[in-house]
């Protein structure tokens, strides 16, 4: 992979820039040189702003692009960079489109931008990098993943896609989607199903994708459906002993509700409600789209106002009023609403760790508050684990003993099919062989000799009717019959492909994460030591 031209740290800062107001081209290099001690003489630069090519404006989406060329030192790079949430049309976003996948205006608007500004610059080869706070860090991982045009793309403390979105979003996925579930409309696919396809579709783009989290930031641990950190490594930075924030999403006391029966049926009344939520979410985004709501919420002591004046208008009040009193009584007997607001407001003070001056801030302290975490699908169970740097290296010799484990089986098959199969079957042999010539040397011990009587009713004397005084038996043995050694044949061609299998993972695995490790002489060394 290209190295880019801005280091992490520096692409931090630029990031900030976003929150500011149409920053310029001494502002990047005010950054640069402050953080590189490079003055950016070498480079032309250019900077482009979605509000100066009038995008956004009504969806909220907010981004720049800064453009880095050099012809004769093959420099050729633009950064994008999205901000977050700052408004409210961001904040309606975040509901309507991340969490409850009912619209993706800012994603448009995202990659308008995106095409309009590659329009601009020169046709040569580029290498596109992207980084993204919050919604910010959203807006980029989807816009990589449809494009597949990006060389590194960073999320800080970024919110996930949403599968049901992107699915809405990325034509080519809903068609993939389409191909391998038979089903036309996303949403009726189940969201293990479509987050496993989204995994498998958006494969190699999410190589290029990673996360820097501070520990305890609070929209990380949030659950909604369709919910996904697509990337292949989290860069957790901050105090690493920080518990996680509170999922509202989820009901707090599942481990309990096992055993009571009034804790069953809260959960049940827990999760309704965050189920009604999320529908009225969509509800109300289909109904009255972002304006609508801004509107109310700007003047809703005006809309009271003038629904009282209205026989109707009290009517629907009043009802509503009940309905609000219902359920905020409800709440307040609810066990896991009250420890839910109780655990909330115990943590509400990591909800500094959101912001971009806070993992900044931790960023640029030692790298003992750092931890780097990777996202890597187990072949055997398909499931997506994390594991650290030791745990990877235990996840790779897993892997290498399983292949040298599955050779050793391979060969005790082998040799019970071409040998001990084939001892059975001659110690059958020898056993038939032994009978049949104690029974030609005996005949008799086969069919007994009968008795008749040759005097009637009444009696009179007896005579042998036959005698058999000889037998031969055919001692030619048919070949064994296939039912019988068909059965291992298939084993071990199952166990041919686990192998080759096995090896076509460790071998990624090799290239891959051992050029993580290259500075880990002591990790790099440990891993390969099986591989064929």
């Amino acid at each position: 992979m290209n190295k880019p031209y801005f280091d992490n740290r520096t692409r931090n800062y630029l990031t900030k820039l976003q929150y500011t107001d149409d920053f310029t081209v001494d502002d990047v290099k005010s950054i640069v040189k402050e953080q590189m001690n490079n003055n950016l003489s070498d480079v032309e630069i250019n900077v482009y702003h979605s509000k100066d090519l009038n995008i956004g404006s009504e969806s909220g989406f907010d981004g720049s692009a800064i453009h880095i060329y050099n012809k004769d030192q093959n420099i050729n790079e633009v950064y994008y960079i999205f901000r977050g949430t700052a408004k409210f049309e961001d904040i309606y976003y975040n509901a309507t489109g991340i969490a409850t996948a009912s619209n993706n205006v800012q994603i448009m608007d995202a990659e308008n931008f995106y095409k309009i500004v590659q329009h601009k610059l020169p046709k040569t080869k580029q290498h596109l990098y992207g980084d993204g706070h919050s919604l910010g860090g959203h807006l980029i991982t989807s816009l990589a993943l449809k494009t597949q045009a990006f060389s590194d793309v960073r999320g800080l403390n970024d919110a996930p896609i949403n599968v049901y979105q992107l699915s809405r979003y990325d034509l080519n996925f809903a068609e993939f989607l389409r191909i391998h579930t038979g089903e036309v409309n996303p949403n009726k696919i189940k969201e293990e199903t479509i987050t496993a396809l989204a995994r498998d579709f958006y494969k190699e783009q999410s190589k290029v994708i990673s996360h820097t989290r501070v520990k305890g930031d609070p929209l990380y641990s949030q659950s909604f459906p369709g919910k996904l950190y697509i990337g292949e490594q989290i860069h957790y930075i901050g105090d690493l002993e920080t518990r996680d924030f509170p999922d509202v999403g989820q009901y707090p006391l599942s481990n309990l509700a096992k055993y009571s029966p009034h804790l069953t049926l809260d959960k049940l009344r827990y999760e309704s409600k965050v189920g009604s939520l999320f529908w009225l979410v969509r509800e109300t985004d289909q109904r009255f789209g972002s304006e609508g709501v801004e509107y109310v919420m700007t003047n809703w002591q005006d809309i009271l106002r003038r629904s009282a004046a209205r026989p109707e208008g009290q009517l629907a009040l009043g009802a509503s009023a009940t309905y609000l009193l219902y359920t905020a009584q409800q709440a307040l007997r609810s066990p896991g609403i009250l420890y839910q607001s109780y655990e909330v407001k115990s943590n509400w003070h990591l909800v500094h760790n959101h912001t971009l001056d806070a993992l900044i801030s931790y960023y640029n302290e030692q790298h003992d508050t750092k931890q780097t975490i990777y996202q890597i699908q187990d072949v055997i169970s398909g499931e997506y684990v994390l594991l650290n740097k030791q745990d990877l290296r235990e996840f790779g010799l897993r892997y290498e003993h399983a292949i040298e484990q599955k050779y050793l089986i391979l060969q005790e098959l082998r040799t019970f099919l071409h040998q001990e199969i084939d001892d059975l079957y001659d110690e059958v042999k020898r056993d038939l062989n032994a009978k049949m010539t104690s029974l030609e040397s005996s005949p008799g011990s086969i069919v007994s000799t009968p008795k008749r009587s040759t005097g009637g009713v009444l009696g009179g004397s007896f005579s042998d009717f036959r005698t058999l005084d000889r037998i031969e038996f055919d001692r030619s043995f048919k070949p064994m019959d296939e039912a019988i050694t068909n059965p291992v044949y298939n084993v071990i061609n199952q166990i041919e492909n686990e192998i080759n299998h096995l090896e076509s993972f460790v071998s990624s695995f090799q290239a891959t994460y051992l050029e993580m490790f290259a500075t880990d002489e002591s990790i790099a060394s440990s891993i390969g030591t099986y591989a064929r």
